[in-house]
């Protein structure tokens, strides 16, 4: 094996380790939950559900759009974007448990 192709199998098998790792510490809930408050993750279950995509508050649409959880459509209606449809598809996850 040369000097070169010994230098990027070493840095996938360090890139693979710290990849790992991250996993190891990462926690959905957290991660779902930092910066929201209690009642956001229901709304954004409304928006996302189409039952009601007017149902956020001024303060609630803030930081669920902080987030990149819902965008606004222009006209007051909300919908959920593919990361809040991820963040509530990881919350029932992990409430099954």
């Amino acid at each position: 094996m040369s000097g070169v192709a010994f230098f990027y199998v070493g840095c996938g098998i360090g890139i693979a380790l710290g990849g790992f790792g991250w996993l190891m510490k990462f926690d959905p809930s957290r991660w779902i939950a930092e910066g929201l408050k209690r009642g956001d993750l229901y709304s954004l279950i409304d928006v996302a559900s189409g039952l009601r995509p007017d149902g956020l508050t001024q303060s609630q649409a803030e930081r669920l759009q902080a987030r990149g959880m819902v965008h606004c459509n222009g006209n007051g209606h909300y919908r959920a974007t593919l990361k809040g449809r991820l963040a509530l598809l990881i919350r029932t996850v992990v409430r099954s448990r």
